[in-house]
């Protein structure tokens, strides 16, 4: 065992459980409500974008980096805008508003991180911009006194890398999987906040190489466990494959280990890019995200599209593409849970609104914070939504 593991798994193994949703014994369902609308400077409602940062720090809810389409669809010439904008939602009982007062900035737009709320701050790690992959790492923290988010630089991550999963145990992080330059990345490492001297550790890699997947701490009959759940893989051809595989690593062990494939309870399901919370002591629930289907569908045209030499077939191509961009129903709106003593899945219902990709989900207290990300291709949604679990 390496020397730095085994302190780990003494301060970690234990978990505190006393938050509300910990008394819960049988979920049925989630009842939704908007809690705001992500504003522009000049007070109008945002398009909302995708990739976008959202974590609790100090009680109140921080959006902020993504990106968006501000004037066209991008098949349509449109140009990916990336931000550094930072917005702040406060909270007086079950009343939401934006602080207005609050001009901090990102130290550079970004957008695609893995990003995780710790209880030291939000935490966020890689991602893109126009300057292409980062390998930067950042926590953010709220303080109310000065009506500021600060940012505060922390380790580089080794690699430059997207579509990070993050989770975290008390202080220290984790980060999983991702996309690097030409691949995608099995890669499994974490970060000791608390330590005199932080550097990102490296651990037993990935089962496979995995982007855009779900990380979730939680236990099972033996302990405490990293689930990360479903993810895609980049692939030679640009056609991703993509996965119904949920990982559990086994943190006495020090092992990856199998379990049982994401499913309705009755068919299984490819998920990519969802957001998903650790909720009592043995459930996660799984929202949003991609079944892949249509995605398959877009990234077999893309890979013909560069390959055909005839001007004629290539027009064709894009315009079958562009039709089924144009056409494009929406994401899985089914609403998952995983139970991790039976190690069994099932569904508790549907999202009843455009499921959002590329975002993250966190608990505000005892809600489900989904806020932001992508809705249909190129179209983002400005949407806090706040998820009751009954």
């Amino acid at each position: 065992m390496n020397k730095y593991i085994f302190p780990l798994i003494l301060s970690l193994l234990i978990m505190p459980t006393t938050d509300a949703l910990s008394q819960k014994k049988v979920i049925n369902h989630v009842e939704w409500k908007m809690a705001a609308q992500l504003q522009n400077a000049d007070g109008t409602t945002s398009l909302g974008f995708a990739g976008a940062i959202n974590g609790i720090s100090n009680d109140v809810l921080i959006v902020t980096g993504g990106a968006n389409f501000q004037d066209k669809m991008p098949w349509e010439g449109g140009k990916k805008q990336y931000s550094k904008e930072i917005h702040v939602l406060q909270k007086c009982n079950d009343t939401y508003s934006w602080n207005k007062n609050v001009h901090s900035i990102l130290p550079e737009p970004i957008a695609y991180c893995g990003s995780i709320s710790t209880d030291l701050g939000v935490v966020y790690v890689g991602g893109e911009n126009e300057n292409g992959l980062s390998n930067k790492t950042y926590i953010l923290k709220w303080n109310a006194a000065a009506t500021e988010v600060e940012a505060t630089y922390l380790p580089d991550f080794p690699v430059h890398s997207t579509n990070i999963a993050l989770t975290h145990i008390k202080n220290v992080v984790f980060a999983i999987g991702g996309d690097v330059a030409t691949k995608s990345s099995d890669l499994f490492l974490s970060l000791d906040l608390n330590s005199s001297n932080p550097e990102w550790k490296t651990l037993p890699k990935l089962p496979i190489a995995l982007a855009n997947s779900v990380a979730v701490v939680q236990k099972d009959n033996n302990g405490t466990n990293i689930y990360v759940i479903g993810g895609r893989t980049k692939t030679a051809s640009g056609i991703s494959d993509l996965h119904n595989t949920t990982f559990a690593f086994n943190i006495q062990k020090q092992i990856w280990e199998s379990r049982a494939n994401i499913s309705d309870g009755e068919n299984t399901t490819n998920f990519s890019a969802g957001a998903g919370v650790a909720v009592g002591n043995h459930s996660i629930l799984i929202v949003g995200g991609d079944n892949g289907t249509v995605f398959h569908k877009i990234e077999t045209y893309l890979s013909q599209i560069a390959q055909t030499n005839s001007p004629e077939e290539k027009a064709k191509l894009i315009a079958e593409k562009n039709v089924l961009n144009t056409n494009h129903d929406g994401f899985y709106k089914g609403i998952l849970l995983y139970d991790t003593r039976t190690n069994s899945w099932s569904t508790i219902g549907e999202l009843p609104f455009l499921a959002h990709v590329t975002t993250t989900a966190t608990l505000w207290n005892d809600k489900i914070v989904l806020s932001n990300g992508e809705i249909k291709p190129g179209i983002r949604t400005p949407n806090v939504m706040l998820g009751t679990i009954k």
